[in-house]
């Protein structure tokens, strides 16, 4: 696909919720954004596995947890666009929240070590 119908057709899923800094990747680097997109259709492939809502919310929620604000602002806004409601975006925090809390606790493991 031609970069400048990618860019626009990414404007137009996105809106105002599009990352800045696609723009400026888009106009700067035009090889890293190709690369991006490339890697969308790697992790997003035409007839995978996940259907589009669910792909949205695992986006969002790996978005949350790894404190992608952008990111997590164009996905809630995508969901909202394909129809997702209030109850399955935050349920996607809630998950993500959860996997950041279970992080935090499998690294204090070393703490544990040292109190046994």
């Amino acid at each position: 696909m031609e970069l400048e119908k990618a860019f626009a057709m990414m404007q137009q899923n996105l809106g105002s919720a599009l990352p800045p800094v696609m723009e400026k990747i888009y106009r700067q680097d035009p090889g890293l954004f190709a690369s991006h997109l490339m890697g969308k259709q790697f992790a997003k492939p035409e007839g995978g596995a996940l259907d589009e809502r669910t792909r949205v919310l695992v986006h969002l929620a790996a978005a949350v947890a790894l404190g992608a604000e952008g990111c997590a602002r164009a996905m809630a806004h995508r969901g909202r666009a394909i129809g997702l409601d209030r109850e399955a975006l935050l349920e996607a925090v809630y998950i993500a929240r959860f996997a950041a809390a279970s992080k935090v606790l499998e690294d204090a493991e070393v703490v544990f070590d040292e109190l046994e």
